[in-house]
């Protein structure tokens, strides 16, 4: 596949692309912020998911790994590429929001530029949950018939995964926990109905779980299977990827949810009927470099949904709603992307799928 996939999904940097920048012994300390308290508990929150042994990056858990990166890290941090999330504030509140508040970026500026104390009490451990079912015991578990095999130092790709979940009759699907089979080279994963193509939700580092609200839920039909699109990146050897998924379904939905689709080729969608929005995944070309999603209400107010400013294809998302946002009938949702200078014509396009369901009432 070609094409990049988000749609409506830390780490701080990427070690293949950053090199350790020395911080003298003798720096002087400036600041009360400790690696041990402030710092330890901000990296276990926003970037451990990522940069830790096994994990996708050089490893942060220690203050004796991550002090020789402390330079890099404010560089990525103070250009917004690291934690990576690409929406802009302002535009839509999203559950899955990994990128730094200002009090925490505060916090890690201070720490780097105050001397990256360590602190004499021990830091708290980081609790890693990616061996553990999120949502419980999962009603089912689905494995990939077959593994896929990256090349060492091969390209970032997008591969199509398909799984049966084994349905022999119709299901209600309330939500799901997906899982690499290595970590260390996916860097993000979507679920859809295969041949339907109707978006589920998204897997990330940061966020690993999609689960709708309680009667809410997808129709799997019987025989259906899931279709993953994963996000890979390579290693230095050739790696072997064999994800599973854990399932979890309800007897039966009181809501239904469903995918709308804003198609390449149009820029804009009208609601036949009130819904609740409850997430966005974005598909454009490469060379799409920023997209705005907003809703024109019957009344011409105008309703902010999503901006990202700068597209980041290396580094995919869904983005999930922290409140569905409830639009009436007559609603028309735009989608505008700019370009990139130069971008062949294959690139120029976008699609918009759009989690939604009918409001309760």
């Amino acid at each position: 596949m070609n094409s990049w996939r988000i749609v409506a999904s830390g780490a701080l940097v990427a070690g293949a692309l950053l090199w350790p920048t020395s911080v003298a012994t003798h720096n002087p300390v400036t600041t009360t912020v400790l690696f041990n308290r402030e710092i330890a508990t901000l990296f276990s929150q926003k970037c451990l998911q990522c940069h830790a042994t096994g994990k996708l990056a050089m490893p942060l858990e220690t203050f004796e790994q991550a002090r020789p990166w402390a330079q890099s890290i404010k560089e990525e941090v103070l250009s917004r590429q690291m934690p990576p999330w690409p929406a802009q504030r302002g535009f839509g509140v999203f559950a899955n929001d990994v990128g730094l508040t200002t009090r925490e970026l505060d916090f890690l500026i201070s720490w780097i530029d105050g001397g990256t104390p360590e602190g004499t009490e021990p830091a708290p451990p980081h609790v890693d949950h990616s061996a553990h079912w999120m949502l419980g015991t999962p009603s089912r578990i689905a494995r990939a018939a077959q593994p896929v095999t990256i090349a060492a130092r091969s390209a970032p790709q997008v591969r199509r995964v398909l799984i049966d979940p084994g349905n022999t009759a119709d299901v209600w699907l309330r939500g799901f926990d997906y899982k690499p089979g290595d970590a260390r080279v996916v860097r993000a994963a979507f679920v859809s109905i295969a041949d339907t193509d109707q978006f589920i939700g998204g897997w990330t580092p940061w966020a690993t779980t999609t689960s709708f609200s309680t009667g809410s839920a997808v129709r799997i039909a019987r025989g259906a299977r899931l279709a993953v699109d994963i996000l890979y990146q390579s290693a230095a050897e050739s790696v072997t990827d064999r994800p599973e998924i854990g399932l979890y379904f309800i007897p039966r939905a009181t809501r239904e949810v469903r995918t709308l689709t804003i198609t390449p080729g149009a820029s804009a969608l009208t609601l036949a009927r009130d819904l609740e929005l409850l997430s966005v995944r974005l598909d454009a070309g490469s060379g799409a470099r920023s997209v705005e999603l907003r809703a024109k209400l019957p009344d011409g107010a105008m309703v902010p949904l999503l901006r990202v400013k700068q597209l980041q294809p290396e580094w995919q998302t869904p983005f999930v709603l922290a409140k569905p946002v409830t639009l009436p009938k007559g609603t028309t949702v735009q989608a505008v992307v700019r370009y990139a200078d130069g971008a062949a014509a294959a690139d120029r396009r976008l699609t918009v799928s759009i989690n939604s369901q009918p409001p309760a009432f």
